[in-house]
């Protein structure tokens, strides 16, 4: 609850309605006339007229009552005034989750089989992983934690991507990237989870140094999944490339099974998926099909592999290189 600063408090205001100056309608002074008569000299013999007194008018005159009139100043009621920014607030809150449930759009079942199609066309290098990632997907009917490892460019965030893309915009699709998913995420405002039956999160560009923040918010995502009966599947796509001695950089046995043991307290069944490092040859085709209708020659192509360096960047950057040496 907000503090709401009042223009006055309520020991300010006098509720006794006695606030405004009594404004008093009152004749003080006696009506009189005046003492002076005027007397003219008469035909006929009169009586001596004789002074009229005061007191003989005062005694005449009619009583004339003294009046208080109080206006009571119009008060306004606090309690109103304190709760009125409630009210607001909850106007707002239910107007939004309207416009959530207005706008609901569900996803219930993932098309295997047209992902399989469209992965096996454009992930090169990995069938192992995308044959282990779809049989863990077919799992439709059980909350489950996939976790893809591997190093750069070899092909994890393709494949999320490739799935979102089948299922188009959900209200229960999440995609998350680190720092943001640590830094914004929250359970309170997934509309998705809670109205629909199934859900999706995917949260990418995680690293070993990630891994305990992020077991604590897949954790709260679980239990409310539970809590409500939902079927949830989270994805985490971790970069396993750990320097080395001799400076080069691969994924080892270690990263993997520091993984698992922290993220083993989560209550669901996990599915650890590696992807492999590339070769020359996957980055070929990966530069074959960025050329798509454009054909180059076996010399060409080798002057194009020149400025790739597939240990380290995988088929990371192909469009961005071959777009920077005018070759698309």
């Amino acid at each position: 609850m907000e503090n709401h600063n009042l223009s006055c408090e309520p020991m300010d205001i006098d509720t006794s309605g006695h606030s405004v100056r009594d404004m008093d309608i009152s004749y003080d002074e006696p009506f009189y006339m005046s003492k002076v008569i005027k007397t003219e000299k008469e035909d006929f013999p009169t009586e001596d007229i004789q002074p009229i007194s005061d007191n003989t008018i005062s005694d005449n005159q009619p009583t004339v009552k003294k009046f208080h009139i109080n206006i009571q100043r119009p008060t306004k009621s606090y309690k109103n005034v304190l709760f009125q920014p409630v009210y607001i607030g909850t106007a707002i809150l239910v107007s939004i989750f309207a416009l959530h449930i207005y706008s609901l759009n569900c996803f219930n079942d993932i098309n295997i089989e047209e992902l399989r199609k469209t992965l096996t066309n454009q992930v090169f290098g990995q069938p192992e992983a995308i044959n282990t990632i779809l049989e863990t997907l077919e799992q439709q009917e059980q909350s489950k934690l996939i976790i893809f490892s591997g190093g750069t460019g070899v092909g994890k965030t393709l494949v999320s991507s490739v799935l979102l893309n089948s299922l188009g915009p959900c209200s229960n699709v999440y995609h998350y990237t680190m720092p943001s998913f640590a830094n914004t995420f929250s359970t309170d405002f997934m509309y998705g989870l809670t109205m629909c039956k199934k859900s999706l999160l995917i949260v990418d560009d995680l690293t070993a140094n990630d891994i305990i923040q992020t077991k604590i918010l897949i954790q709260k995502v679980i239990e409310k999944s539970e809590n409500l009966g939902k079927v949830t599947t989270v994805i985490l796509i971790y970069n396993c490339y750990e320097s080395t001695a001799d400076f080069k950089r691969n994924c080892g046995e270690s990263f993997r099974h520091k993984l698992l043991e922290n993220l083993s307290e989560i209550k669901v069944p996990i599915r650890f998926v590696e992807f492999k490092p590339l070769t020359k040859y996957h980055l070929k085709q990966c530069i074959k099909q960025e050329l798509a209708d454009r054909q180059l020659s076996d010399r060409e192509l080798e002057d194009v592999l020149k400025n790739f360096n597939v240990d380290v960047d995988g088929c990371k950057g192909v469009h961005s290189k071959m777009k920077y040496l005018n070759i698309v």
